[in-house]
This record gives structure tokens, sequence and C-alpha cells, in this order.
């Protein structure tokens, strides 16, 4: 992350003073710590991957490699700058499941680095038998670097009109790797079912409360399923046209609007998942304000000001201001990149955790849950977090965390560091 983008919104401290539905089913949590998908840090590079079924018994998955984010080395007889890298992945029933059904690896180079953005779409073909669901994990190893940055990617073949059954692609006709689009992105969706000749959209423009601390245990309102607006879009050889979403918020396209099951593309803020306004800035101070000064923010008539201020006020130095703006936003950022579902990944209970506390020291992961372990685990003293996957027809990365009076004190504990 550039934090000098930042540096606009405090020129003032450098010179003054929802339950959608049920919770789905879980299992036991693998014994393998997988806290390196939520520590960027930790990452050489990162890995879009999807996956799309074309039938009852064969899928594919699209994995992006970024040129930019390989080591380059002189080739010590033709003198050229060349990156090899492997990309192999596994296709199994779980995150500790012991059968592998299926694996395969790819070897690449590139000779000429065109930039961090730069890169290539690879797409494998799988076996995998509908109805069941899976666990693929793909691996990339950069070669020359020897690091490597593995990926997992949940295999959905309980149903044949889920989220998967659908395949988005650009302008460029490169699949959507984000399930979030700016502004005038022009896209198409294609369906491997030619007798279905239209896709039924509702759009829903919803505004949702933040999370609540962990300690809270009053539930959230049902999820009304009423759209906001309905509209068709038709299809020709199970592909539509060219298709812009205007206005903020979610659509959702179905096959058959018997079902809920379908394809959710989300419209949030054009720079999404980065904060580059200072509005954007006000939403995530709820976590650490109280009502009061939280309630003094949303109503200023200057934003930047009054961020300036609460972060000068609880640093009481500009170089402290700096150092706590850049490390809170950059929680923020990252929270969006990871958890958002049908709001921002701030919002969200996953990304409530994640702000605050920071990355867990250990993640473990089972089929519908997940539970972050802050400390080491035999500790009494560690904090463990477990969030349940809510059934979600427009995301499959909805998680609820399961509160508690326990948290009550580590929370305003933790908050109080960031005031100090």
């Amino acid at each position: 992350m550039n934090f000098r983008k930042y540096i606009w919104y405090i020129p003032v401290l450098l010179f003054s003073l929802l339950c959608i539905a049920g919770c789905g089913t879980t299992s036991k949590v693998s014994l393998r710590n997988l806290s390196f998908v939520y520590q960027p840090e930790k990452q050489f590079t990162d890995l879009p991957a999807i996956v799309y079924h074309t039938s009852d018994s064969i899928s594919l998955f699209f994995v992006h490699v970024n040129y930019g984010n390989l080591l380059y080395k002189k080739d010590p007889y033709s003198g050229i700058y060349i990156c090899s890298y492997r990309l192999s992945y596994k296709l199994t029933g779980g995150y500790d499941a012991a059968e592998i059904f299926e694996e395969s690896s790819l070897y690449a180079s590139d000779s000429i680095n065109y930039g961090r953005n730069a890169g290539v779409v690879h797409s494998l073909e799988f076996r995998a038998i509908y109805p069941g669901k899976y666990l693929l994990e793909v691996t990339l190893t950069d070669i020359n670097r020897q690091d490597n940055f593995t990926r997992f990617v949940s295999v959905d073949k309980s149903t044949m009109h889920g989220r998967q059954n659908f395949l988005a692609i650009d302008s460029d006709r490169q699949p959507l790797f984000n399930d979030y689009l700016g502004d005038d992105q022009p896209f198409r969706i294609i369906v491997d079912e030619p007798a279905i000749h239209f896709l039924h959209v509702n759009y829903y423009n919803r505004k949702f409360p933040v999370a609540r601390p962990p300690y809270a245990e009053d539930r959230e309102p049902a999820f009304q399923y009423k759209p906001d607006s309905v509209f068709i879009v038709p299809l020709f050889n199970g592909e539509s046209e060219w298709l812009e979403l205007p206005d903020h918020g979610f659509y959702h396209f179905r096959e058959d609007t018997s079902l809920r099951e379908g394809f959710t593309i989300f419209r949030f803020p054009d720079s999404y998942p980065e904060l580059t306004v200072a509005t954007q800035l006000r939403g995530p101070l709820r976590y650490i304000t109280s009502r009061k000064e939280f309630d003094s923010l949303m109503i200023s008539s200057n934003v930047k000001a009054a961020v300036d201020e609460f972060w000068l006020k609880t640093a009481k130095t500009p170089e402290r201001a700096m150092v706590l703006l850049q490390k809170y936003y950059q929680q923020v950022e990252e929270a969006n990149r990871y958890f958002h579902s049908y709001q921002e990944g701030w919002k969200t209970d996953r990304g409530l955790i994640y702000v605050v506390f920071g990355k867990p020291t250990y993640v473990y992961r089972g089929d519908g849950i997940e539970e972050w372990v802050y400390g080491e685990p035999q500790n009494r003293n560690s904090l463990r977090f477990t969030f349940i996957r809510v059934i979600n027809p427009f995301t499959d990365n909805d998680y609820m965390l399961l509160r508690s009076p326990t948290f009550k004190d580590p929370w305003f504990i933790t908050v109080q560091s960031w005031r100090r």
C-alpha cells in the first residue's frame, strides 16, 4: 500500500496540535495454521483465482499470474532477464482431507518484465463430480526467488445454479477475478447452458450497519429479500450483451426466479478496496470512537479536518498520529480485500476483528468455519475468535462471529491501545 496517499489527509497534524438466513453446517477445523492467507507481508505475490463449472463433471479454474511480482534474473548466456515459475494444484475434499482427487502442475517463464500489472491468465481443466464440495489448493512457486504462495478456492458443485455456474468476463474477454466493479466497467456473463435465454436480475440498494462489538450478543434483523428493482438480461448462445451497472449496491443474477442461488456483482466505491477520499476514512473510526465522538465526525462540514483532529488528539504528536493513521487504514484496506461480502470488508465481523486486533497469529479452517487465535493456542490468555459461515445466496464470504461477553475487556483494552 502506498502510504503517501494519506499524507494529504493530515496537513494540520504536521503543523499544529445480519444474519441473512441461518448458519451453514460446520465441521472440525483444520490442524494446519493458515494465518499466512491474511498476512500480505509474508506473501511475495497475490494469486487471483476463480472456478467455473462447464458440466456436471468438468470444471475450469482461472489463475492470474502477475509478472510484476516475480523475480527476474539475468541469463548468463543470453543476457536476457527471465522469470520462471511453477503453477500447481491439487483437488481434495477439505483442508485436512487425506485423499487427493486430482493434481497437476505446469512450468512457465517470461523473458521481459512488462511491469507490476502485466501477467498472464492460465486456464486449467479438472474433474469434479456433481453433487459435491471440494477444495482446490493452488500454489505458485517463484523458481528464481525460491518462494511460493498458496491460494485456497472452494469448489461448490452442490447445485447447478450457484455462482460458480456463471462466468463474468471483461472487455478483453478475460475472467473477472473480483465480484465487484467500478464505474463504467463493462462486462459479459456466460452461462454454459444454451437453453437458457434470460437472466433475472434483482437489484438491492441497502445501507447495512457496521459490525457490532464482539461482546454484543443482540442479533441483527433478518435480511429482506424484496429487491429495490428487477430487470431481465437476454442471453444469446449462453452469453449476455455488454453490461454496465451504474448504481452502487448489488445485483443478483439468476436463471430461475424460483431459486435463490445465482451470481452476484457488487458495486462499491470506484477506488475499492482502497480509501482515496476523506469521507471513506470517517466510517471505520466507529470501532475506536465513542458514540459522541463518532456523531461529531459524521456531522462535521469539513471531513478532512475532523479526521485530522481526531488522530492528532488521539496520538498527541503529529509523528505518532501518522504512524497510527497508516497502520489503521492499512488494516481497513486489507479487510476490504479479504472479507467483503454484501458490504465492504471492514464492516463485516471478520473485518471488525482484523481492523482492531490486527492479523491473527493462527488461522484454522474447516467447512463453514474459521478460528482465529491471537497468541499461542495453548495459552489461556490468548484470544480465540470463531466465525461461522452464513447461508447467503449472494456470497460465500459471509461469516458471523460467535460473540461472547468474555470479549468485553480485551476489546476495550485493545481499543484504548489505539488511543494512547
